[in-house]
């Protein structure tokens, strides 16, 4: 997997179990791998990059019951969401019709 892909999932990882009231967040990684963070109002990811010579920028939305982070740099871009909401049984592939099924039978 790529290097810009990893640290996507890495930023997404660490938002869900940060701070849930938090607000948006841009974090941007130089060519010698430091990082910057700031609010990104009123910024895209390739001006930011273009802005601060960064490598790659990220941007971190808390919506709802989501955290959503938006990655762009070297020609690629990338979106990952994650539900925040608790894990339930039924909620896995197959087991909704199962779960239906168990109810009705247990009325």
């Amino acid at each position: 997997m790529k290097a810009f892909l990893r640290q996507a999932e890495d930023i997404l990882d660490i938002a869900v179990e940060g701070d849930r009231d938090g607000g948006n967040l841009a974090i941007l990684i130089d060519r010698q791998g430091g990082m910057r963070m700031l609010d990104p109002q009123g910024w895209s990811l390739p001006a930011l990059c273009a802005e601060f010579g960064a490598a790659a920028a990220y941007k971190v939305e808390r919506r709802a019951r989501t955290v959503r982070v938006e990655g762009w740099g070297g020609g690629e871009r990338c979106l990952l969401q994650r539900d925040l909401a608790p894990r339930r049984v039924s909620d896995l592939p197959g087991m909704r019709a199962a779960y239906r099924e168990q109810r009705f039978l247990a009325a």
